[in-house]
């Protein structure tokens, strides 16, 4: 469960829902009393259900194992990157296109752009793509980069029926949980190794004192079961949460029949904000999409979900973002 930055696991005992820790936080306690208040009215097999399902969103939303420390291989990036643009200034004849600079771990070629205008309010959408690029690759080793989720949005049935109405009871609790698995890694995310201009709808550039500031709002995504962290449009800048077949997998306690059923991923309003220095260091950033999850048909044991939705906000900033 590391992997998904999951940080306890539940268990069930004797019919009462328990964390593996003996103190319970307020968030166990909540579910806990819900279910006492539900017993009498015989629904408490409800419960593993809806931790079945707060659980695979809870890890896809983590993304820990699905994108969020998995970076492109960087080597002392940081180091030799700053080396070689060193390099490249002192000797002329490596500065043309002929001769590019790549990052030995990243392969992102680290020449500086030899017709960028001054002023980055002219950059093309293609110099824009490719400043970040090679900030993003000189910035990697020393950056650390915080990762938050909340969840808006679950609705299970269309919120009909005990399921669907209990849903609605254990929102707050499952939001609880997921504030907790707020995480800390070091890196740039994304696989900006392969990020295009293509990938981009909209970009621009400008000066805001000592720093160039980007803004990029990326091409929208949607996978399936299959996905993989740092494929398609969303994944190269930001990393997605990948493989939804291996996160439900973990959890053969539930019987999830992850195979049969229909489940989507959305990715939108993908956007990209960072502020580079002088150095061409990314000093503050924000990454952030909506993971929209469409999930229809899904047998969890002897329970049929016939339709889920849940929208989770998931951000990553550096520097505090901005």
């Amino acid at each position: 469960m590391e992997r998904f930055g999951v940080k306890s696991i539940y268990t069930l005992d004797k019919g009462d829902l328990f964390m593996s820790k003996k103190v319970l936080t307020p968030a166990e306690v909540e579910i806990k009393a819900l279910k006492k208040k539900y017993r009498k009215e015989k629904i408490e097999k409800i419960i593993p259900v809806i931790l079945a399902i707060a659980i695979a969103v809870s890890a896809l939303a983590v993304g820990k194992g699905f994108g969020a420390d998995k970076q492109p291989e960087t080597n002392n990036v940081n180091n030799n990157s700053q080396q070689a643009v060193q390099n490249n200034d002192s000797d002329t004849s490596t500065n043309t296109d002929s001769n590019p600079v790549q990052d030995p771990s990243t392969d992102v070629d680290l020449t500086p752009d030899k017709d960028l205008a001054d002023d980055p309010a002219n950059w093309s959408k293609e110099q824009i793509v490719k400043f970040y690029k090679q900030s993003a690759a000189k910035s990697h080793d020393g950056a650390e980069s915080s990762q938050t989720m909340t969840m808006p949005k679950m609705v299970v049935n269309d919120g009909d029926g005990l399921l669907g109405g209990f849903i609605k009871l254990v929102t707050p609790v499952i939001n609880s949980v997921l504030a907790k698995q707020a995480t800390t890694y070091g890196g740039i995310t994304g696989g900006y190794n392969n990020l295009v201009a293509s990938d981009v709808a909209s970009a621009k550039a400008y000066k805001e004192g000592k720093y160039t500031v980007i803004e990029m709002t990326m091409v929208e995504q949607t996978d399936g079961l299959y996905g993989e962290p740092q494929d398609g449009t969303v994944g190269h800048a930001i990393n997605v949460l990948g493989n939804v077949a291996t996160a439900v997998a973990e959890f053969p306690q539930f019987d999830i029949k992850y195979e049969e059923a229909d489940i989507k991923i959305h990715y939108a309003d993908p956007t990209v904000k960072v502020k580079i220095d002088e150095n061409g260091i990314v000093e503050k950033g924000t990454w952030q999409y909506n993971a929209q999850i469409d999930i229809k048909h899904l047998a969890i044991g002897s329970v049929m979900v016939d339709k889920a939705e849940a929208e989770i906000i998931y951000t990553i900033v550096v520097g505090g973002g901005f």
